[in-house]
């Protein structure tokens, strides 16, 4: 009989598989302005479980009790550069290299909300299950909203939010930004105010199906640092020690 961490293994690799075969937002380009569609990088599989970064270092995480969810993974450019420089040299220590340069200012705000919320028992994103609301990635060079279908994208998607769910099991669940708490509101049935202020002020923690959703504003956004840590310092009180 497999143990629980080979079950979710062969559950992560057929939930690849699955998303490989998705074509939904890979044709949304009838916008006049800008090109929305995306490019779904599960097709090839080996490439997608090649990319040494926080937001793709998936099979390490399984068995994480708190999930992260962003709102997309920007440039499919930025992946290939990543895969490209693991791929030189296949490691473990040149995995763990690259994820430890990454140069990215949200992953140095969110470690730093973690750290200071945490009293400094936690320093870094390890133990986590860091995923987006929007599994493909976006066309072109750049991270603006509006050059892809944020809403119609992210609710497309949340299928497949739900079996990542389903296989990890977290026991609470932290949205960056307000997309990712759309989708979780579909997956889950409930009902949230239009605007991510409104959702953090009326329903700082929402307790869903065994699990704690807790919301937080991005760590890029304009929000005043305090303001911030308040989301990130309710984390701690829901964790369950086992």
């Amino acid at each position: 009989m497999m143990n629980d961490k080979k079950i979710k293994i062969k559950k992560f690799n057929d939930f690849l598989k699955t998303i490989g075969k998705c074509d939904k937002c890979l044709y949304n380009h009838n916008c006049p302005k800008s090109d929305h569609s995306l490019i779904n990088f599960y097709k090839d599989i080996l490439f997608a479980k090649n990319i040494p970064s926080i937001w793709t270092d998936w099979y390490n995480h399984l068995d994480a009790k708190i999930m992260i969810i962003g709102q997309d993974w920007g440039p499919f450019i930025d992946m290939q550069k990543l895969n490209r420089e693991y791929i030189k040299r296949k490691t473990m220590d040149n995995w763990q290299r690259l994820i430890e340069a990454e140069n990215s200012e949200t992953k140095k705000r969110l470690t730093n909300f973690i750290t200071i919320s945490s009293n400094g028992k936690i320093d870094n994103l390890d133990e986590f299950f860091i995923t987006n609301a929007i599994m493909c990635a976006r066309k072109g060079a750049n991270y603006r909203g509006n050059n892809i279908n944020l809403k119609a994208s992210t609710l497309a998607c949340s299928k497949y939010l739900a079996m990542q769910i389903d296989i990890v099991n977290p026991e609470i669940i932290l949205t960056l930004g307000y997309y990712p708490l759309l989708s979780l509101s579909k997956i889950f049935g409930f009902e949230i105010p239009s605007s991510l202020t409104s959702c953090i002020d009326k329903m700082p923690v929402i307790k869903v199906a065994n699990r704690t959703i807790i919301p937080l504003y991005h760590p890029v956004a304009q929000i005043k640092k305090e303001r911030q840590l308040e989301q990130y310092t309710r984390i701690w009180e829901h964790i369950v020690t086992k």
